[in-house]
């Protein structure tokens, strides 16, 4: 999935390149009040946060990595610079395809560059590259996510049938069901706006709160054994 997903970004990219024409890159000054421009920014802010999710749980696979205190750390640096790099690459190209105010506009950037550049197919193979991209992440939330109350129930800390491992699959099978059921009951409250901007917001604090918690931890408890350490914590946390 991982590979189909950044093989689109690519092919993407290359098309930009040599089809496309450099005529929607240029600076852009903000003319409206700055109390309206702060509140701007925050709004993207949030899809952003949501782009860049997912780094933090490799710590929740920790269990079943050889040598995570070495890999896990590798693992996320490279993994988040390979992010960002696709991500500014892909931006990029939709600018260099698109006029600035063509993208403002857009609600599917994606889908409006790949018509401008190869026609209405483009839209259908942006339609099958968001299908991958969506089967991907559900692969990777089910893959991580259960491993939560896995852990919790093994230690005590939460009910017994989430430790359940499946005979046939050597899965946490109850911390599968677990979590399938409440993705079932949250999809039936809302529409996904409001599921995008709940989760995001829970997940980011969640974050926020692990940040606080590894500071309380050093002074709380500095002699405990530490299998990895974290560089500079203080100041990562903080930020």
């Amino acid at each position: 999935m991982t590979s189909l997903k950044v093989g689109a970004v690519v092919a993407i990219v290359i098309l930009g390149i040599t089809l496309g024409k450099l005529s929607g890159i240029h600076p852009v000054l903000i003319t409206s009040p700055a109390q309206d421009s702060i509140g701007a920014i925050l709004m993207a802010i949030v899809p952003a946060m949501a782009a860049y999710n997912g780094f933090q749980t490799l710590g929740q696979l920790g269990g079943e990595i050889s040598n995570p205190g070495r890999n896990i750390p590798r693992a996320a640096i490279l993994g988040s610079l390979l992010v960002i790099s696709l991500y500014v690459l892909i931006n990029w190209t939709y600018f260099h395809i698109l006029e600035f105010s063509r993208v403002a506009q857009s609600q599917y950037v994606g889908s409006d560059a790949m018509v401008l550049l190869i026609g209405n197919s483009g839209a259908k193979w942006i339609t099958v590259a968001m299908i991958v991209s969506a089967f991907g992440s559900l692969h990777a939330n089910f893959l991580t996510g259960p491993r939560i109350p896995f852990a919790m129930a093994r230690d005590g800390h939460f009910f017994a049938f989430a430790k359940r491992i499946h005979s046939v699959f050597h899965t946490p099978g109850g911390a599968v069901i677990f979590q399938g059921c409440v993705a079932i009951l949250l999809v039936l409250t809302g529409t996904y706006q409001e599921l995008y901007s709940f989760v995001i917001f829970a997940i980011w604090l969640f974050l926020a709160l692990t940040a606080v918690a590894l500071i309380r931890l050093r002074t709380k408890e500095p002699d405990l054994p530490r299998p990895f350490r974290v560089w500079g914590y203080f100041q990562i946390a903080m930020m």
